[in-house]
């Protein structure tokens, strides 16, 4: 049987963003067509991100966690436009104006994107092997007519150095240099036409450890010199432990809880998000810890389980979980899809290693 999909039509924005927002997202969906048959007829939709609303402030970073398949990474490509969105609205505040960022078109679209910059996972596969690093970092300058000539080789020597990169790289090409090295040409080429918001997406999974500590110090780093947004997105919750003020939980396309960083470790009200908590590594002293391990997989995202979509995986579900889906509701200053969020004692990790101690 066929799904109905319901587009919504581009309109003005039925109302503003609130007073201290930078980025806010209303109804966000993604859904992309299922095609068979000679006729490529459509059957039905894999339903990527359905129904996500979140508000991000300037200068926050917003870790956005989940297991491979929970949209995590769809959601941040239709924020920045490289996905259409199917519904929704995406709004970002510039100075005095409210971009309806679902709608822009052409130069307001291009304009956008100076304010909104992309770091890509793999950072060998999102360099051009044939643009040595000028004409990699100095690519953005050229497209937004921002600088060109000696005014664009400076601004890229100067982020190129910010970043950790030397002047002598300014010739080299992508395959002389090592992994943390070629992410921190993404960072440069993503930091250089100065964004207001940067979306990155698993941006030290392809690195070494001890690499992956120099660049989410760099970026920590960055960010507080230049004021930046952060959406960070992450399947391992100890860099998200570490980078985030705020943590989104993802799971089948749909946001499962939001809660602020020390809140949703300590004391987490999903199931879901218990299960994520329990597979960080504990470091200290011999207890025994119990994990808690969540049975099955990630749901065919085409074909999503009636109730809530995390029930047949729950060790806590009930018959009510299996027909009626939760709400995303507010409960001691944390957002939970869950309908028995004030009956769990659900097991967190302790504070941040930001905190006062480490569980």
């Amino acid at each position: 049987m066929q799904t109905s999909l319901h587009t919504q039509e581009p309109s003005t924005p039925s109302a503003g963003i609130s007073d201290t927002a930078l980025l806010e997202i209303r109804g966000l969906r993604k859904w992309f067509p299922v095609q068979k048959g000679f006729l490529k007829r459509t059957v039905g939709y894999v339903k990527a991100v359905d129904g996500v609303d979140l508000s991000i402030q300037p200068g926050e970073t917003l870790g956005v966690v989940g297991e491979s398949g929970s949209g995590k990474t769809t959601l941040g490509r239709c924020v920045l436009r490289l996905y259409e969105p199917t519904a929704g609205e995406i709004l970002l505040r510039d100075n005095d104006r409210i971009l309806p960022v679902h709608q822009l078109e052409g130069r307001e679209l291009q304009a956008f994107r100076r304010n909104a910059q992309m770091i890509f996972q793999d950072p060998y596969s999102s360099l051009n092997p044939r643009m040595n690093v000028l004409e990699t970092v100095g690519e953005p300058l050229l497209v937004n007519n921002v600088a060109k000539g000696k005014e664009l080789e400076d601004r890229v020597t100067e982020v190129i150095l910010q970043v950790g990169l030397r002047v002598e790289h300014l010739r080299r090409f992508p395959h002389s240099f090592s992994g943390g090295q070629r992410q921190r040409i993404g960072i440069a080429r993503a930091l250089v036409v100065r964004p207001k918001l940067v979306v990155a997406d698993e941006p030290v999974s392809a690195l070494d450890v001890s690499i992956q500590a120099q660049i989410l110090n760099l970026l920590k780093d960055l960010q507080a010199e230049y004021q930046l947004t952060y959406i960070f997105i992450t399947h391992a919750m100890s860099v998200v432990r570490y980078m985030a003020d705020r943590i989104a939980v993802m799971y089948a396309g749909k946001l499962v809880e939001v809660a602020g960083k020390e809140s949703l470790l300590t004391r987490p009200r999903h199931p879901y998000t218990e299960a994520l908590l329990s597979a960080v590594p504990r470091t200290t002293s011999g207890r025994n810890v119990k994990r808690t391990v969540s049975v099955g997989e990630v749901p065919d995202l085409a074909n999503l389980p009636p109730g809530c979509v995390f029930h047949p995986r729950c060790k806590y579900a009930v018959d009510r979980c299996k027909v009626e889906e939760p709400a995303l509701r507010e409960l001691d200053g944390q957002l939970v899809k869950c309908h028995l969020a004030e009956q769990l004692a659900l097991t967190g990790i302790g504070p941040s290693p930001n905190g006062a101690g480490r569980t």
